[in-house]
């Protein structure tokens, strides 16, 4: 018998699968419980609505990410090529995680940029909040060494790695670029160069 907390997460997984094949056009409650070969009205159980069950999915990936920054261990931050080595072993840590995420990242991305995002702008996100309060903190130890903050908001510095960072890994979990450690060093290296302006 399969428990409450893992035919949520089954809920979740089909759903993301789903969209990260189709896409938000179309996609209905029914194709979820079709393609598990249960009720809807079990569906609803657990998701009273279809936003309700998109957000939930936005939001599993979203812990996952927010678990990486406030698991991540910065290194002493001695000097500029330290400053430098860090950056790159968190965006390693976290293209990583992306690419093996896998059908997720490409849901979690199509989600960001659909309407629905709405739903976590407008609410007292507790993941987000977790997200931004760890992120914040790494960026604020390396703004300590690089003063970012002087040339523009860590927003700005957010939106290009996320969105930058997203276009790439979906490139790489459809096939189009190689998932090679040589792959990932030439995709940092294109991404780096938007973090030249840190540096002296």
């Amino acid at each position: 018998m399969v428990d409450k907390a893992n035919r949520r997460e089954e809920f979740i997984d089909i759903t993301m699968q789903l969209i990260a094949e189709k896409g938000f056009g179309g996609f209905s409650m029914k194709q979820v419980t079709r393609k598990m070969g249960v009720s809807e009205a079990l569906l609803y159980k657990y998701f009273e609505s279809k936003d309700v069950l998109l957000y939930a999915c936005f939001e599993s990936m979203h812990r996952r990410i927010a678990a990486l920054f406030r698991n991540y261990v910065l290194p002493p931050l001695d000097d500029m090529t330290a400053v430098y080595c860090a950056i790159k072993g968190l965006w390693m840590t976290y293209f990583d995680l992306l690419v093996k995420s896998g059908y997720r990242t490409i849901y979690y991305f199509a989600y960001r940029d659909s309407p629905y995002i709405n739903t976590v702008l407008k609410h007292d996100d507790e993941a987000a909040a977790t997200y931004f309060k760890d992120f914040g903190s790494l960026m604020h130890t390396v703004n300590e060494k690089l003063h970012f903050t002087d040339k523009f908001t860590s927003a700005h510095l957010w939106t290009y790695v996320l969105d930058t960072t997203g276009i790439f890994a979906k490139r790489v979990i459809r096939g189009e670029l190689p998932a090679s450690e040589e792959s990932f060093e030439t995709i940092f290296a294109f991404v780096s160069r938007g973090f030249s302006c840190l540096f002296p």
